[in-house]
């Protein structure tokens, strides 16, 4: 990563990378450990003014991890914690909370992994841990706390019945001092990207995640509602990170692939925005 004035205005950040030390059991993945996603983060990619390396990656546990109800909160992230603490220049720790382990114990986590870890934003999975993001004492005290930490919350978007983007503008709505991420653009298996851009033009404090997005509808996005309200999130692992960057890249050009982005609102996608949101 490049130093001074020039390393802060082009660095890139993602915003949504997964790790653990053991094999992943329910979908049979081996090990994808802090050293691996630094290893990828260091393989040189080809975008403008490159070569560049992902200068810094928000990490969390895999989603099995969180759902092991035999596990405390710490034990759940102690992957992630030992990744910060092993590679405090490039992991930055996202907590990610399972309500139904414990709202109360979870926040107090929380608020010890930020003071203590530097853990810099707290992810909701409503499908993943099954509830409805309208159960205001499971996700109303996180967004509360979330802004007196002044930490952003990501939330995953993309699926029904739980992730529909539009059942989060009723939380974003109701905590405007609060920065809300939807992640993977309202897309997973099926596609609520206008779902997604609607909520973010509806709510000043939504920001919204590129990663799964498509590119016509990530050029929506942007469209909508301004690259400064944008960022990269690959969701690695299964996705690699570059096939997400190169959406983003593919928008400086002209149309009909692009949309003229320019460099510097293509550098706050990538990183910039997000450094800002994680005060890195």
């Amino acid at each position: 990563m490049a130093d001074g004035t020039e390393g802060r205005s082009r660095v890139i950040v993602d915003g949504h990378v997964h790790i653990s030390d053991d094999p992943e059991p329910i979908r049979g993945w081996p090990p994808f450990t802090a050293e691996d996603l630094v290893a990828l983060m260091d393989e040189e990619l080809p975008i403008p003014g490159g070569p560049r390396v992902i200068d810094r990656a928000a990490a969390m546990p895999m989603l099995s991890t969180t759902q092991q109800v035999d596990l405390s909160f710490r034990e759940q992230h102690r992957t992630v914690i030992e990744a910060v603490r092993n590679h405090p220049d490039r992991i930055v720790g996202t907590f990610m909370l399972n309500p139904h382990l414990g709202v109360d114990a979870g926040l107090a986590e929380l608020r010890r992994l930020v003071a203590e870890d530097g853990f810099r934003m707290v992810k909701l999975h409503p499908t993943a841990h099954a509830y409805w993001p309208k159960a205001r004492d499971f996700t109303y005290p996180v967004l509360a706390e979330a802004a007196r930490l002044d930490i952003p919350v990501l939330i995953h978007t993309g699926d029904p019945p739980f992730s529909v983007p539009a059942m989060m503008e009723p939380l974003a709505t109701d905590h405007p001092d609060t920065t809300v991420i939807l992640a993977h653009l309202g897309t997973q298996k099926t596609g609520y990207a206008d779902d997604a851009i609607n909520v973010a033009r509806h709510c000043d404090n939504v920001y919204l995640e590129t990663g799964w997005g498509h590119q016509p509808r990530v050029a929506e996005a942007v469209q909508a509602i301004g690259a400064e309200r944008l960022v990269f999130g690959s969701d690695c692992p299964v996705q690699d990170p570059y096939s997400q960057l190169r959406i983003i890249e593919t928008l400086t050009r002209d149309g009909p692939l692009g949309i003229n982005l320019s460099e510097s609102d293509m550098e706050a996608i990538m990183g910039n925005n997000l450094a800002r949101l994680l005060r890195l």
